[in-house]
């Protein structure tokens, strides 16, 4: 069998074997048990999901109902999040472009209640809960098939198996794929993904239902979280125009104008603003302007980013919870030598993503496993990822030995500390250096770790950027 088909089908047991076992565990130094109010919509992935029962549920787009109702009805594990506006509609936080691609798996999960009568019709019961569960899994499961596409244009089978096989176990995106599912991160890895595969074939048999797609991708991505506009930079490098290894001003100017001006491009922006739109006339009827910011008291600190706290800080620190991805930065120079376009504009990307993304005042951003933003990024750091083992690879023994094993250590390191976070070893936010070390690689809680962890203070943070 082919490493093609070895590890697409690890995949595929990997994440629907774990389609299963998704109700959130809980633990107490006494006892594990199941919590009995499980729900995978709640939080953030409420918020990006209440648009589909608020519309066809309530049949109230508008949330109005919020004005008689209670926003929140624990027992039934039903979560509306929103605000008002200073026109008095309401507002939810976070944009819509998430609940589109949840649509389908929504309306199966609807019609499934309607037909058996068995569960409430709130869109908070049970089989919209594994609804999502599943939208979570097959956009991840489409991010990986589309992915080993794009790899292997750059790079050879086994290295594109080897890469996949590190994302998919030696990272966080892990544990949002399996876990803790409802958060937007795998469907960014998918939207992303795909976007890349049609930038690389962008003159290739230029038809328009290419650009239409490449421009509903775009807008699709920017609409589920409008600060994915700045994953957008890379995809023109990636077209056949930034093809030549040559640095300099002719090739970018003549690049980007054969990209910018073209009958593809346009079709592409119109596409994308058709997107875009349903969320600009919500926003219109509720609060009056086209653009409102949803955030209310929530900003960035773009003087003061926390990026070494972001990378390095035990409370989520990118690096201390996904370490491999030391290997895809280091990949970065690997990948600039053979295609300098696609490695530079990957690079500047990444380091205004991480700014950017490090600016927010909760750079930790709430509860969860590791940086979990980084995860939408995943994509360009994968092709980092496959040219630093494509040198490896290629060296003798005894470094093919050793990368091997840092490679396999961190993969264990992952699905260890995964392990430990679903079993509440490793807090969701209130981690410190002393708290780390004494479950690092343990199975047990020590008798003091309550007294080790550090709680954020959130208003201090909101109000300062700082603690």
């Amino acid at each position: 069998m082919s490493w093609k088909k070895n590890i697409l089908s690890l995949l595929c047991v990997i994440f629907f074997g774990l389609f299963y076992i998704q109700k959130t565990k809980a633990i107490t130094q006494e006892k594990r048990f199941f919590d009995a109010q499980w729900t995978n919509l709640k939080n953030d992935a409420g918020i990006y999901y209440a648009y589909l029962p608020a519309t066809f549920i309530k049949d109230d787009f508008r949330f109005s109902f919020l004005d008689q109702e209670p926003a929140v009805d624990a027992e039934k594990g039903i979560q509306y999040w929103a605000f008002k506006s200073e026109k008095g509609g309401w507002v939810p936080k976070m944009t819509m472009g998430k609940a589109f691609l949840d649509a389908p798996f929504f309306f199966l999960a609807d019609g499934y209640v309607r037909a058996s009568g068995q569960y409430e019709r709130t869109g908070f019961s049970l089989p919209y809960r594994y609804a999502m569960i599943a939208s979570t899994i097959c956009y991840t499961l489409l991010g990986f098939f589309i992915m080993r596409l794009v790899l292997l244009r750059y790079f050879d089978d086994k290295t594109t198996a080897l890469t996949l096989l590190t994302i998919a176990l030696g990272t966080n995106l892990f544990h949002y794929a399996t876990h803790e599912t409802g958060y937007t991160h795998p469907h960014n890895f998918f939207i992303i993904s795909a976007l890349i595969l049609l930038a690389t074939r962008w003159k290739e048999n230029k038809t328009i239902g290419r650009s239409i797609v490449f421009g509903l991708l775009c807008g699709l991505l920017v609409l589920v979280r409008p600060v994915n506009i700045l994953l957008l930079l890379p995809l023109p490098f990636f077209t056949s125009f930034f093809s030549s290894n040559d640095l300099n001003k002719s090739t970018f100017m003549n690049g980007l104008k054969h990209f910018l001006i073209s009958k593809q491009f346009v079709i592409a922006v119109i596409s994308a603003i058709f997107v875009v739109l349903p969320q600009l006339l919500f926003w219109k009827i509720q609060s009056g302007s086209w653009l409102y910011y949803s955030y209310n008291d929530e900003g960035f600190f773009f003087s003061q980013p926390s990026i070494l706290k972001g990378l390095f800080s035990f409370r989520k620190g990118w690096f201390i919870y996904t370490p491999i991805m030391i290997f895809a930065l280091f990949g970065f120079y690997a990948l600039f030598k053979k295609y300098r376009w696609i490695g530079l504009s990957i690079s500047i990307a990444f380091v205004l993503f991480m700014y950017v993304t490090f600016s927010w005042w909760c750079w930790w951003y709430g509860g969860g496993f590791g940086a979990r933003t980084m995860i939408d990024f995943y994509p360009y750091l994968a092709l980092g990822l496959a040219a630093m083992f494509s040198v490896i690879l290629k060296k003798n023994l005894l470094v093919k030995l050793v990368a091997g094993l840092l490679i396999l250590g961190a993969i264990k390191l992952n699905t260890f500390q995964t392990n430990q976070y679903h079993l509440s070893m490793i807090h969701w936010d209130s981690m410190t250096y002393e708290a780390y070390k004494s479950v690092f690689m343990k199975d047990h809680f020590p008798a003091n770790y309550d007294q080790l962890l550090a709680e954020p203070d959130y208003q201090k943070q909101k109000e300062t950027g700082r603690e």
